[in-house]
């Protein structure tokens, strides 16, 4: 019973310091900018966003594929049921 009371509060904690730290960022960010790390880092992610975005759309307009089975895989088979 304690042990699960521990890990409860043990989780309770970790996620106020968790929030916390957030709040701190947040307001570090607003009252000081980014700096230019923060900058660099968000750039570069905004250009693998947009070069995601482009590769699927040069595969939206790839032309179809090839059959890989034969036109007889999957056609309906009549059967008859055994009873015993």
């Amino acid at each position: 019973m304690f042990k699960f009371l521990f890990v409860i509060f043990f989780f309770i904690i970790l996620m106020t310091l968790m929030l916390g730290l957030s709040f701190l960022r947040t307001l570090k960010r607003v009252l000081f900018g980014e700096s230019e790390s923060e900058k660099r880092a968000r750039q570069q992610r905004q250009a693998q966003a947009n070069g995601r975005q482009k590769s699927t759309g040069r595969q939206e307009t790839s032309p179809p594929k090839k059959k890989i089975f034969p036109k007889d895989e999957g056609e309906y088979v009549d059967y008859e049921e055994i009873k015993e």
